[in-house]
């Protein structure tokens, strides 16, 4: 009898019920490149209003330069004659012309850049909603909410 009371006590310590078991820590369900995106379509959106922008001030200073050639040409005189190559026999004009279609190029390039970012930070967008693995209470909106809880019970309206 003595054995037992001594026993007895050893036992539930060392053996815990199936209730009492920690719980296994919880696996996340969303693949890494939803994580990714969570927070990279900001920085991909970020990325195409400023690939964007370099484009719009590289078309604006092809305008400019395309303008001096333009008044280069008013002006008068053998100044915008073309060469047989379709080149302009007057330097200045040719430098002019040469000038703006590089800036058009490096506008082309830039504003190609801006849009092949934009779409990706769209997929990312589309990526972070669908792996979503909790939703938002207000998503879709519904007001009336009703609770039961330890020692409560109600029903909530929410504005």
């Amino acid at each position: 009898m003595l054995i037992v009371a001594l026993v007895t006590p050893v036992l539930p310590l060392s053996h815990p019920a199936a209730a009492q078991e920690t719980a296994p820590p919880a696996i996340d369900a969303r693949p890494w490149f939803a994580d990714v995106s969570h927070y990279g379509k900001w920085v991909a959106l970020a990325g195409a209003a400023g690939f964007t922008t370099v484009a719009i001030l590289r078309n604006h200073d092809a305008d400019q330069i395309y303008d001096g050639l333009a008044t280069l040409c008013r002006a008068g005189g053998d100044t915008c004659v073309l060469d047989p190559d379709g080149n302009y026999v007057n330097p200045e004009a040719e430098l002019l012309y040469q000038e703006t279609l590089h800036l058009d190029s490096e506008a082309r390039k830039w504003m190609l850049g801006g849009q092949v970012t934009l779409v990706a930070a769209g997929a990312m967008f589309v990526v972070d909603l669908v792996a979503r693995t909790r939703r938002p209470k207000n998503i879709p909106y519904a007001p009336l909410e009703y609770f039961a809880d330890g020692r409560r019970v109600g029903l909530r309206v929410r504005f």
